[in-house]
């Protein structure tokens, strides 16, 4: 699955912070939501990527689905 927005373009030096830790861009922001998103989804075996160019950014969200998962 993945996300598009094509109205918004993410700076590289900003797009590569995204996931870390106590890092926001909001005035009043915890800078924890993406990441514990991500550690969420990567305890599940799956993964996040993030591109960002003048087209647009993109959020790609990775989650495998095993048999147990129907169970």
């Amino acid at each position: 699955m993945f996300f598009k927005d094509t109205r918004s373009v993410i700076p590289h030096d900003i797009l590569n912070r995204m996931g870390e830790p106590f890092f926001t861009t909001k005035e009043n922001g915890t800078g924890l939501g993406i990441m514990i998103s991500k550690q969420i989804i990567e305890t599940h075996n799956g993964s996040v990527h993030f591109w960002s160019d003048e087209m647009g950014t993109i959020i790609e969200v990775i989650i495998p689905i095993t048999s147990r998962s129907f169970t």
